[in-house]
This record gives C-alpha cells, structure tokens and sequence, in this order.
C-alpha cells in the first residue's frame, strides 16, 4: 500500500508540473526572454520523464505484482476470438 500511495504520488506531482507548466508556455504566460522561459521548459521536460517513468513502474506494479491486468485481458481478448 505505501509504495503504490508513494509512487501514485510522485505521478500526480510530475503530471500537474507538466501540466500547468505546458498551459504556461503554450499561453506565452511567462514574462521575459528566454531566459526566463529555461527553468519552465525544463521543468515540463523532466518531469515528464518522471511521470514515463512513473507510468512504466506503475504499470509493472500492477501487472506482475497484483497480476490485476491479466484477468481482465483475459476476459476481453477471449470475448473477441469468440465473436470472429
């Protein structure tokens, strides 16, 4: 529980950094040259590759550990092998 609450975390703080500092630059909110536009860009950048990161271990956490994703594929590709 407390490693998918950390890791659940990290995700929405990586994705609402992305966010709101991708609404900024696309909205040309950032006052000053590009100087002052830097830390926003790299900001978007790493943690955006936070939040990949992020996704691939959460996707592992789910499909190794718990094997939540294989029932439920299962279920759906079996429905559509039958219908064809």
């Amino acid at each position: 529980m407390k490693k998918n609450f950390t890791l659940d975390a990290i995700l929405f703080v990586s994705a609402l950094i992305c966010f709101v500092t991708g609404i900024l630059m696309d909205f040309h909110a950032i006052p000053g040259g590009k100087e002052m536009r830097r830390p926003f860009r790299l900001a978007h950048t790493y943690s955006g590759y936070v939040m990949a990161v992020g996704v691939i271990l959460h996707l592992f956490w789910h499909v190794v550990r718990r094997g939540k994703f294989s029932g439920g594929l299962e279920k759906c590709f079996g429905r559509w092998s039958r219908a064809r």
